[in-house]
């Protein structure tokens, strides 16, 4: 965000960086804070290992359904075994999702109440667990609502541990719910802005391991990485393109910090602002042909957007006298907008005036917007401790992530995992 960046952009420090590309760390701690209470009724059956914990959880949290649970002692016919009208009248849900395990998977059926029918079945294919249940919670979360659903997917973020000169910085990946972290990246200097590329093998991010900011592209499955900006100055906000060919960053090479594309294939620079003004955080449109960006050129920050290819850069925000950090998937933008003097997540379309205000905290920051534009995970403080937030984009499910070994910042959801 605009307001941070002198903090950090004036650190210039030694790094010293090694790779644990499969060591895992610490889960960060989940909690369901808020869920739908007024969502499509679903009631997802007892399945071994715990699968359908993971499903229901899902679920929840994406703002659409509210859980509905079996009475005590009262028991479901198994897998597709017909379900007598006096069950499906006693269960006041509209599905019912039922399943098991076999050598060959999990399989699931999902059961329209009303008439007592499996309306789809599917079969998820042998694997890791956790990521078999969240595949079926994708498969059923698509049948009813007719979104894809976003939940086989990963969160990059970064924790800080220690105080003053003994902070040391780790980047994760993690399950989109938190679960199975693994450390990408380990310092004990500054790393910042994570950003997946479209294919989902490797992060761009911030590290000032040369003594300054840079730029880093690393291949989060083999800890190769490669410096691909270390220009004088600022080298921050990175974003990849949605073909992954090129890298919009924020940098200062004559001095002012302005928007740059960078070729991933060959380093060629494209400058695309040249104004006074401080312009940084760049994100690419739905579509691909424009960069939303924040600036102070109208004396505060705004959002504005400029075509990829160059031109004249237009402003976008016009409601609240501060909104930054724009984070794009289809025709909906997650910002962040300062609201009676503190700093909330928001939600606006692309060439829409209003925004909808989705969280609650003082400083809330950083929001990365799930594939599917249906949550949004977002950093904040609170008591001094940095978390992770997980909001659906109705505001009606919230889920809080955290670590007792440290703070959490930087969040970014991945693309859909192929």
């Amino acid at each position: 965000m605009i307001h941070n960046n002198k903090g950090w952009l004036s650190s210039v420090i030694m790094l010293m960086l090694f790779i644990l590309p499969s060591k895992v760390f610490s889960e960060l701690e989940l909690h369901i804070s808020k869920s739908a209470g007024d969502g499509i009724p679903i009631l997802i059956a007892p399945i071994s290992r715990g699968f359908n914990s993971i499903i229901d959880a899902d679920l929840k949290r994406s703002g659409r359904f509210t859980s509905i649970y079996l009475k005590k002692g009262a028991i479901l016919p198994a897998f597709g075994v017909h379900l007598s009208p006096t069950i499906l009248q006693s269960i006041k849900a509209e599905y019912i999702v039922r399943g098991r395990v076999s050598k060959a998977g999990l399989d699931i059926e999902l059961i329209d109440t009303s008439t007592g029918i499996p309306i789809a079945k599917y079969r998820i294919a042998n694997g890791n667990y956790r990521r078999m249940a969240h595949k079926a919670a994708d498969k059923i979360f698509e049948r009813i609502t007719r979104l894809k659903g976003a939940f086989d997917t990963r969160l990059a973020y970064v924790t800080a541990t220690g105080r003053h000169q003994n902070k040391h910085y780790y980047l994760y990946i993690a399950d989109s719910d938190g679960y199975n972290p693994h450390i990408i990246l380990n310092s004990d200097q500054p790393i910042m802005s994570p950003s997946w590329s479209p294919n989902g093998s490797q992060l761009a991010y911030v590290s000032f391991e040369s003594g300054k900011s840079a730029i880093y592209i690393q291949n989060i499955f083999t800890g190769k990485k490669r410096m691909v900006s270390g220009h004088k100055g600022i080298n921050g906000a990175p974003s990849w393109s949605r073909n992954g060919s090129q890298i919009a960053m924020s940098l200062s090479i004559d001095g002012n910090s302005e928007i740059y594309l960078l070729s991933v294939h060959n380093g060629v620079l494209k400058r695309l602002t040249n104004n006074r003004a401080i312009d940084t955080e760049p994100a690419w449109s739905g579509d691909g042909r424009s960069i939303v960006f924040t600036s102070d050129r109208g004396g505060a920050a705004q959002l504005y957007k400029i075509p990829a290819y160059g031109g004249k850069a237009k402003r976008m925000t016009f409601v609240g006298n501060y909104n930054s950090a724009a984070d794009i998937v289809g025709n909906k933008i997650a910002l962040v907008r300062r609201n009676g003097g503190q700093f909330r997540i928001a939600i606006m379309q692309m060439g829409g005036a209003g925004a909808d205000i989705i969280s609650k905290g003082q400083y809330d920051e950083s929001p990365s917007l799930a594939p599917n534009g249906t949550m949004i995970a977002y950093a904040t403080q609170r008591k001094g401790h940095g978390k992770l937030v997980v909001v659906s984009d109705n505001g009606k499910s919230k889920q809080e992530l955290h670590t007792p070994e440290g703070e959490v910042r930087e969040p970014a959801w991945s693309p859909y995992i192929r």
